[in-house]
């Protein structure tokens, strides 16, 4: 079926750049596997190796030339790789396709490669529309009002083809064809807010839950992800023994069954929002920093997610809209279900976790 295809893909994942291109490609690359192409990663050092180790068993190769932020040094390298894998694909009736992403992506590094040889396709996951990407795959997977469509698709004219919306995020396997059942009432609730929590979110609002004046909060179950880098650990743990119904989670390696066990959450704005979106799990989000309120603004637009502000500048403002929507939503009433199953049907349509075979599909008709 894709036997035709070598798909390489280029990215890193390490200390200063964190792991989220790593996971996206190997859900590119599972279901590109799935559909019968081979799949080879290039990356430009031994953490990514390492990382990437740890997620797949893929073949890896690391560029002895590269360094991650400056990508154009590896150009001679990568061009007599992929020009030695282009001969090799002549002979066997194969072509390739060259699937980047990095943040530090450069016009001439991409124009060197597209120019490699004419079986080497070029394909790219953008999240910061830098400039127009000469590309034969151009993917934008963010959340995009349906007024903002258009001037986005003028952006993007040198694309062959383009990919773009919430529809098309690669989501990890787990979330791939899977949603939640809308309950009659709420008894679990989650809260994340991502691997650190510099603004101490999810211990104030903890210390919030136990005060909250709603008759039923005892019987809800909260379900707290403590992060790696969370400093408040111990303090959260302390609280959980006192009150039973808040219960910490560490080190979760299937999110997507916490998720789904889920009525509602709390999260911060990030990959997490488009995760609960496949579910369908109701949430209000919030920001931690100021490049993250246009994709969560985005979220609120198009009426799945409401943002309930940026904890760096509105602190006090963000737990008060996420405490009204808790209250609103623990209530065992009709107007409560009501709401959920909205939210719910309107956060699926965004986005149904199928993303990456979307981007698979597409790399097999180039």
């Amino acid at each position: 079926m894709g036997a035709d295809r070598l798909i390489y893909i280029r990215t890193d994942g390490n200390s200063r750049i964190a792991s989220g291109h790593l996971v996206r490609c190997v859900s590119v690359a599972q279901i590109c596997v799935q559909k019968g192409m081979k799949v080879h990663f290039l990356v430009s050092d031994q953490e990514s190796v390492n990382l990437l180790s740890a997620l797949t068993d893929f073949p890896i190769t690391c560029l002895k030339t590269a360094c991650y932020k400056h990508l154009e040094q590896e150009l001679p390298e990568l061009c007599a790789l992929l020009a030695h894998a282009a001969d090799e694909a002549l002979q066997a009736k194969k072509s390739i396709i060259f699937l980047l992403d990095s943040y530090y992506i450069t016009e001439e590094y991409l124009s060197a490669v597209h120019s490699v040889n004419p079986l080497v396709k070029t394909a790219y996951i953008d999240d910061l529309q830098l400039f127009d990407y000469p590309v034969d795959l151009l993917i934008n997977y963010d959340v995009i009002p349906d007024d903002q469509l258009s001037s986005l698709e003028a952006f993007y004219q040198r694309a062959g083809k383009r990919l773009l919306g919430a529809s098309y995020a690669p989501l990890r396997s787990q979330f791939q064809g899977r949603e939640i059942k809308v309950r009659d009432t709420v008894s679990d609730v989650l809260i994340t807010s991502g691997g650190s929590d510099p603004y101490h979110f999810c211990l104030e609002l903890s210390k919030k839950l136990c005060k909250v004046a709603v008759p039923s909060i005892e019987t809800v179950t909260f379900h707290i992800v403590v992060g790696r880098l969370n400093t408040d650990r111990e303090a959260l743990y302390a609280l959980s023994r006192e009150y039973p119904f808040l219960q910490l989670h560490e080190n979760v390696s299937d999110m997507a069954s916490l998720m789904a066990k889920c009525d509602l959450a709390v999260s911060a704005s990030g990959t997490t929002l488009y995760e609960l979106c496949a579910l369908g799990v109701p949430t209000i989000s919030f920001t931690m920093a100021d490049n993250q309120l246009t994709s969560a603004r985005a979220f609120e637009e198009t009426g799945a997610i409401p943002c309930a502000g940026n904890l760096c500048t509105d602190y006090e403002t963000v737990m008060e809209h996420v405490t009204l929507f808790l209250k609103s939503m623990l209530t065992a009433s009709a107007s409560s279900y009501s709401k959920r199953k909205s939210a719910h049907d309107t956060m699926h349509r965004l986005i149904d976790g199928m993303g990456a075979l979307r981007i698979a599909d597409a790399m097999m008709k180039l």
